[in-house]
């Protein structure tokens, strides 16, 4: 599917939809990195599966670099790092001194 602007697409899966959630909050047009790492690669950026993501996900953090910077990217890499973890979105890592 096609869209324009901050439109989100129609049809996605339960799991792409978690992706696009995650990447909304780390760049302005996330379907626009679906469609684009998902279309060269000949795959449905509509239906995206863990192991699909997995193996995305380099490419996905170094078009986000692109787009913003280093630190941004990182940050999202690592939200959908958690979200193939299975942790809740937006779930703090908290770490205690034993």
């Amino acid at each position: 599917m096609l869209t324009t602007g901050g439109l989100r697409p129609t049809g996605m899966n339960a799991f792409t939809s978690s992706v696009f959630d995650v990447l909304d909050r780390f760049i302005v047009s996330p379907w626009n990195v679906l469609k684009v790492e998902c279309g060269w690669r000949g795959l449905d950026p509509l239906n995206i599966d863990a192991t699909t993501l997995q193996s995305l996900l380099p490419r996905i953090r170094t078009h986000i670099a692109r787009m913003t910077d280093d630190e941004n990217a990182s940050d999202a890499a690592s939200a959908l790092q958690a979200l193939l973890d299975g942790e809740p979105a937006g779930a703090v890592k908290i770490e205690f001194d034993v």
